[in-house]
């Protein structure tokens, strides 16, 4: 599969003037469905500019075989402003203050969980290599000792016979 596929060749090189979908998603906390639906439902949606594969190792958490999209950030900032102007929010000023407070201690705790998840899921992805070898181990020493008790049966049995 290609590392990359421009689609406006003419920004290859200006990397820096592009804003990738990871990044979209970081700063509005929309979900990469929303990010493909707006494709479908708005025409004024910016073009993409090139698609760039990941690797496995490439972003911790991230799948393989995925890829980021990429747009011209002039073009897809306005876009996004509307996006959010038009995202819901409460009516009653202090509904959007306590809306606010809560949401932003959410997202800390939210955070906090993610990195443990993270860290919990690298631990448990080397737990898992260690009890995989030891497994391959034993079953690799288990055909060796099976080996082992059924000649030793076999010759016993000989030496009984004669």
């Amino acid at each position: 599969m290609p590392s990359d596929e421009w689609y406006r060749p003419e920004y290859k090189g200006r990397e820096d003037e592009l804003i990738s979908s990871q990044e979209i998603l970081d700063r509005t906390g929309y979900t990469r469905g929303a990010l493909n639906t707006w494709k479908k439902r708005h025409a004024d949606m910016p073009k993409v500019v090139c698609v760039k594969w990941r690797s496995p190792d490439s972003m911790e958490g991230r799948g393989h075989g995925a890829f980021d999209r990429y747009w011209v950030r002039s073009e897809m900032e306005p876009f996004l402003e509307k996006r959010l102007e038009l995202a819901r929010v409460y009516r009653k000023p202090e509904d959007r203050d306590e809306r606010y407070h809560i949401v932003s201690a959410r997202i800390r705790e939210d955070e906090m969980r993610i990195k443990w998840i993270i860290a919990r899921e690298t631990n448990l992805k080397d737990e898992l290599g260690r009890l995989r070898r030891e497994r391959e181990l034993l079953q690799d020493r288990s055909v060796d000792d099976r080996r082992f008790l059924t000649a030793y049966e076999r010759e016993r049995n000989r030496s009984t016979e004669n």
